[in-house]
């Protein structure tokens, strides 16, 4: 055994969808070609948690396991099956919640609907925990509904809820938005300062008190001087008294601080979310909902190349219209037809090209 071997004697089996710890299930993209083998586990503490593996025999570290996520995790309850199944995570969600401490719905409150614990989301997970440990900045962003929000609070739910400042903003903030957005959050007394210079004194006094993470969704609606402005109260902080910090945001937000270098160098990591790939839409969406999961190859295929597109939440959006739409019918299975009615409701109508003659 290696010095790193946890002390515990007690091994457990690796099975193709992960581990058991605690009564939990653990998931990881490295553990499938283990399965069957036996192990022995240490758990991290805080702020990602999870459990290092170890080959229970030469005392081989094989990698970090995540604890699978559930809907209703976020309130420390556990309700729906959780599967990993391929590399992007399930984002069936409505528009993101408000702090870390809310649980999001499923998009269109869809019934039965399941989360598919993906390697995108383990990846983000590892990702922020890393970013948090080093007290740096990330960047996390992709197209709307792949997951880069529920990825976070996810992961952010292992972290003191008093240390994690969720901000986001529906339109274009200035940075006098962001410092009173810290100043509420930080639930700072008094008046907030009229000047920025002594308003940014404040602040950064009050976060250099405890070791935050300053999370920052809709980042796509940051102007430049808005990111010059948090890389200012990042850079004044010291070791750990600088406040780990995470965008998120869309092709927006990735683009202005990847073309501004002395943003772009303090971006310690960088992960884009990604439409799935055909054969992972395969995979995975079986277990996202019950009514796919006899559903043909064929038929999820020619749905997902019509109007899903890879992504979960258009995938949710068809399934709640199919769902409806056979009831009405009195359908028990989903068919082609039912499918071809519902793309017609969810994809736009394509532009139509009027004819010359058609002026006059």
């Amino acid at each position: 055994m290696t010095a790193e071997t946890p002390p515990s004697t007690r091994t457990r089996l690796i099975h193709p969808h992960g581990i058991h710890w605690r009564g939990q299930p653990h998931t990881a993209p490295w553990l499938a070609p283990w399965a069957g083998t036996r192990a022995l586990v240490r758990p991290r503490p805080a702020p990602l948690g999870g459990i290092d593996v170890f080959h229970a025999q030469n005392g081989q570290h094989l990698g970090l396991a995540l604890p699978t996520l559930q809907p209703a995790d976020l309130h420390g309850q556990t309700s729906r099956e959780v599967t990993n199944q391929g590399p992007n995570v399930t984002d069936t969600l409505a528009p993101a919640a408000e702090s870390p401490g809310e649980e999001p719905d499923f998009y269109l409150n869809l019934a039965d609907a399941r989360i598919v614990a993906t390697e995108a989301l383990l990846e983000a997970g590892e990702n922020i925990a890393d970013t948090i440990d080093a007290h740096a900045m990330s960047c996390i962003y992709g197209d709307a509904g792949l997951g880069k929000t529920f990825s976070v609070l996810a992961a952010l739910k292992e972290v003191a809820a008093d240390l994690v400042l969720f901000l986001q903003f529906r339109s274009r903030p200035t940075p006098r938005d962001i410092r009173m957005e810290l100043f509420t959050l930080l639930n700072l007394e008094g008046k907030p300062p009229s000047h920025p210079s002594e308003f940014d004194h404040l602040l950064k006094r009050s976060l250099a008190r405890r070791p935050y993470v300053l999370a920052f969704d809709e980042a796509q609606q940051f102007s430049r001087e808005c990111f010059e402005f948090v890389r200012h109260l990042w850079d004044t902080g010291k070791g750990k008294n600088r406040p780990a910090v995470l965008f998120i945001g869309g092709e927006e937000c990735y683009k202005t601080l990847y073309n501004e270098p002395a943003l772009a160098s303090r971006i310690y990591i960088w992960q884009e979310f990604t439409p799935m790939e055909p054969e992972e839409v395969l995979k995975n969406i079986p277990h996202f909902h019950p009514l796919w999961a006899n559903a043909s190859p064929e038929l999820i295929s020619y749905i997902d190349q019509e109007a899903g597109g890879g992504t979960f939440r258009m995938w949710s959006k068809i399934t709640h219209h199919i769902l409806e739409g056979m009831k009405r019918r009195g359908l028990t299975e989903v068919d082609e037809n039912i499918a071809r009615w519902a793309i017609r409701r969810v994809r736009p109508p394509r532009q139509r090209h009027r004819r010359e003659d058609d002026n006059r």
